[in-house]
């Protein structure tokens, strides 16, 4: 594990949500910093950040490391957003990495793509979808992660296939934690940037349908997927969503007594 970024890229803003580092930015230049980790052709990884997954590492100081570890922390919801611009960061913009992928796959048509997890034969869909919406578009590599953990043959043999494809890029979809806990291992290792995409997979294979953009601008999004899967995500939601805020209250309250 790594407690700081090796080198993030120059003019990255922090701010502290709950203990966990997220990367301070606008939407656009969320692309900009990824496409500078690709350029470096660096072993990085970019985790999505939200108010689940800020819990998690509230809970777990390991999981916390690696979080903090990555080269970029996305924004992944609204409550986050507003954390970060409640902590001095007006400029911070959502940056879901579903949208983040969208966008980078218009606005660099050159990069080679390897896509990482999913149920059986998803990735396959996914890579399918994308050539449907950018043709010309270059997927290198898919594996499926329908067992997690990974056993550590399988981690290691879909390293050894992305270090032989040589993508440029590797998106994970593995959902969290499991896709940070695989990506802080093997990043380095495939000496190219990963990024977690949690949803991805589902929503490009049409499991699942995209929220519409009037709810992702309001902090809505997560009601959608409530309606959606509500046996998986109504008791997630209705703890750790609650939590987040109180965290957030109290870490607002300590600064404001600090002064």
């Amino acid at each position: 594990m790594r407690a700081e970024p090796e080198a993030a890229p120059p003019g990255t803003a922090w701010a502290l949500v709950a203990d966990t580092r997220v990367t301070a930015c606008r939407f656009d230049e969320a692309q900009e910093l990824l496409a500078d980790l690709v350029e470096r052709r660096r072993g990085a990884y970019v985790c999505p950040a939200n108010a689940y997954s800020i819990m998690l590492a509230v809970d777990d100081p390991g999981y916390r490391e690696i979080v903090n570890g990555a080269d970029l922390v996305t924004a992944d919801g609204m409550p986050v957003v507003w954390a970060q611009r409640l902590f001095g960061h007006g400029g911070a913009e959502r940056v879901h990495n579903d949208d983040l992928f969208l966008a980078c796959c218009a606005r660099y048509p050159g990069w080679r793509h390897f896509l990482v997890g999913g149920r059986e034969g998803q990735p396959e869909q996914v890579a399918a979808e994308m050539s449907r919406r950018f043709p010309g578009i270059q997927v290198v590599g898919t594996r499926p992660t329908p067992v997690r953990p990974l056993p550590r043959e399988e981690s290691d043999a879909i390293v050894g296939e992305i270090v032989q494809r040589r993508p440029d890029i590797v998106w994970v979809g593995m959902g969290t934690p499991a896709q940070d806990i695989w990506m802080v291992e093997s990043a380095r290792r495939a000496g190219v940037p990963m990024v977690g995409v949690g949803s991805l997979f589902d929503l490009l294979s049409g499991r699942t349908r995209p929220a519409p953009e009037w709810m992702k601008r309001n902090g809505l999004q997560w009601l959608f997927r409530l309606l959606q899967e509500p046996s998986r995500l109504g008791g997630r939601y209705a703890r750790y969503n609650t939590r987040f805020a109180m965290a957030v209250a109290g870490q607002w309250l300590a600064r404001r007594q600090g002064r």
